[in-house]
Parts: C-alpha cells; structure tokens; sequence
C-alpha cells in the first residue's frame, strides 16, 4: 500500500523480543527481533505509540530489554508516550545511549478519552460498598482481588469485569463464585462498559507496577475512584485526592476499603475530583489535537 505516515501503536511483533531477553543468550533472536519490528524502507514518517514498553517493570527480575528500546528509538521519527514514566524512560535512554538514539522525538501524550460518552454516572442504589475490577484477569496482581473476595469483609460486594480466557475462569471460578460476587467477564459493548462502571462505587487496580490502563481512565471518567497499588508513576491518581493508595498486601488493602465505607461523602469527593482530572488532560479534544501536531509535523 501507498502511505504518507505509518503510524503503529505497538511493535507489531515484540514477542520476539520479550522471547529473546528472556533467554539471555539471544544472537540470532535480537537480530531477528529488530529486522522484523522495523518500519517501512520506505522514505516516509513513522510514529510509534508506546503502550508499555518504556514503563518501569512490576519485578525486580525484570527483563533487559534496553537494546530493544534503543532499537526503537532509532527506527522511528516520533514516539508517543501514554504514561509519564514511559516518557522519562524513553528520554534518559536517549540520554545515556548512542547517538543513533537521539533520532525519535519522544512525546507525552495520554489516551483520548470520550468524556461525553464516558460521563459521570449517579453511584448505585445500595448501602453496600460496590467494589469493581475490569482489568485483565492475568495481569500482575490478580492473586490480591482473590485475597479481598476471600477476606468477606461485611458490607462489601463486587462486580468483576476485564478480559478473561477460559483458563482464567476456570482459575478463579472458586474464589469468586459466591453470592457477594458478580462476574461479568469479556464485555464487548461500550454501552455494557459504560453500565458496569455505574455498578460500582470504587474500581481497584493490583498492579504493581508504573502506569495505568485504559479501565482505570474511565472509571475516573465516569466519577469513580480508584484504589491502586503504590508506584513510581500512578498518574492521574493521587493519593487522597483522585484515589487511594495501597501498599501490595492484603491488610493495607482491608484498611483503605474499610475506611472508605465509614467515609461515604469522601468516596464521593474522590470521584468528582478523578472526573476533573479527566477533563483537564484526556479529554478528547485535548488529546487529538496534540496528535494533530505531530502528524502536521511529519507531513
């Protein structure tokens, strides 16, 4: 096909590279890694979204995958960052690598959100406290969800979303099948989604490491806090302002939920504030036209 820009949101087949880290002795993986992650021969604009790949790991036996984003950084002209730390990694490793590694212009700019569709929700009709989950069901930190169901803490109930394999299912199926517990896997509809966030007072995100996905945007979006794991970079939550913030343990968790069920008017607070935050950096418009620029920039 003929193209003026190619624009990719993921290196189109980075598994080579996870595999290729992952033996530590790759030789022929890393050469095949890049030959098949490179852009275009051709003599046009390439931007990278990067949804990931730059972030700071979850484990400290992390994978070393520095030759790839230094690879990265050299094929393409921008990449697009969706978290801060992403940014910040890109940019330190421009700093301390090889000149070819300077090529990229590397951005911030978050995930467009549809406000309008995405719009606060009223909270639901029950004294119960509504807990949410909708991210995927083997993301890192799953095993704490299980440990809060498991924990029966009176006065709680969820409603667990996200994307889940038969595998996962059959997993969980014991921990979550109970009558405080509404499993609602794989929804497809965005009318569906936008239904589940009015479900739940509260979503909560396990994972331990920098970032956050797209469910938790809109969650806020809709007027949700959200109660997340501590990181380095768990922009746009703030502790006691647009979320909560928990150390990666049971017990941490028990307390922030419990105290948030004594703190109903709070709870409420919180999801105001997560809306405007919303508003002021993912919104739709915002965020386009920041993307607007850098494609005007490659034409």
């Amino acid at each position: 096909m003929d193209f003026d820009i190619l624009h990719v949101h993921r290196p189109p087949i980075i598994e080579l590279a996870y595999l290729a880290a992952k033996w530590k002795d790759p030789g022929l993986l890393r050469l095949a890694a890049r030959r098949l992650n490179r852009p275009t021969g051709k003599a046009v604009p390439t931007i990278l979204t990067d949804h990931g790949l730059f972030v700071m790991p979850s484990t400290a036996s992390a994978l070393d995958m520095t030759w790839f984003m230094e690879f990265v950084l050299e094929k393409f002209d921008h990449v697009i960052c969706v978290d801060p730390s992403g940014f910040n990694r890109a940019r330190e490793i421009q700093a301390s690598g090889p000149r070819r590694s300077n090529l990229a212009q590397v951005h911030h700019i978050p995930q467009p959100m549809d406000t309008s569709f995405f719009a606060p929700l009223p909270p639901p009709d029950t004294h119960d406290l509504v807990i949410g989950y909708s991210g995927r069901w083997e993301r890192d930190g799953m095993f704490l969800l299980e440990s809060l169901v498991k924990a029966r803490i009176p006065g709680v109930r969820f409603v667990i979303s996200g994307g889940a394999t038969e595998q996962d299912l059959a997993r969980y199926r014991d921990a979550f099948t109970r009558s405080t517990v509404l499993v609602r896997p794989n929804i497809l509809e965005l009318a569906d989604l936008r239904a589940f966030y009015g479900r739940i007072h509260l979503l909560v995100d396990f994972y331990r490491g920098d970032g956050c996905g797209r469910s938790v945007l809109e969650a806020m979006s809709c007027g949700r806090p959200v109660l997340r794991i501590r990181a380095a970079d768990t922009h746009p939550i703030i502790d006691g302002s647009t979320g909560v913030l928990v150390d990666p343990n049971l017990d941490s968790i028990v307390d922030a939920v419990r105290n948030l069920q004594s703190r109903t008017d709070w709870l409420v607070d919180l999801g105001r504030r997560a809306r405007d935050a919303i508003e002021a950096e993912y919104r739709m418009d915002l965020v386009l036209d920041r993307i607007e620029r850098v494609y005007r920039s490659c034409l």
